[in-house]
């Protein structure tokens, strides 16, 4: 056997563990992905619990939670500012979750009830401040995203 033989040889073998090797990462990539959808998911769940914990646990604060939605200059300035930065937790979670969604992270059934959940609580009147505090702490994507799910509950609020 000749030297160009044995190198023809050595390169096919080449070729191939490059292939299989490409395989694989393929397969772990593709692992990887998966298991940090299912983290996020989890992740995203837990945080969903907590934001809602305090108005389960405590009946004084969700009277002044059920103030929030349009009459929030009924409350003292310590109520109305303990309720603005329990919004931001919410305008956080969906901070959050809209970054799943650009990084492919955060399924089309969990997205549609993040959106409804927007709309159905954007038209409260605490949120609506909240947002006004905070939007300019968030990009202009995220920006753009609530402000539109917000129109939405808008609009859907004259059609009733």
């Amino acid at each position: 056997m000749n030297w160009d033989a044995i190198s023809a040889i050595a390169e096919v073998l080449g070729a191939v563990v490059v292939v299989a090797s490409l395989i694989y990462v393929g397969r772990q990539v593709g692992q990887n992905t998966a298991m940090m959808r299912v983290t996020a998911a989890s992740e995203t769940l837990e945080r969903d619990y907590d934001l809602v914990l305090p108005l389960i646990e405590s009946q004084e604060f969700t009277e002044i939670w059920l103030k929030g939605d349009n009459r929030l200059n009924d409350l003292s300035e310590t109520d109305r500012q303990r309720l603005l930065f329990f919004e931001r937790r919410a305008i956080s979670l969906w901070h959050h979750n809209f970054q799943l969604r650009m990084q492919g992270l955060y399924p089309d059934a969990n997205w549609h009830n993040q959106n409804w959940m927007i709309q159905t609580i954007g038209h409260r009147q605490a949120i609506r401040e909240a947002w006004s505090v905070f939007k300019d702490s968030h990009e202009t994507s995220f920006q753009e995203y609530i402000d539109k799910q917000f129109k939405i509950a808008d609009d859907e609020s004259k059609e009733r």
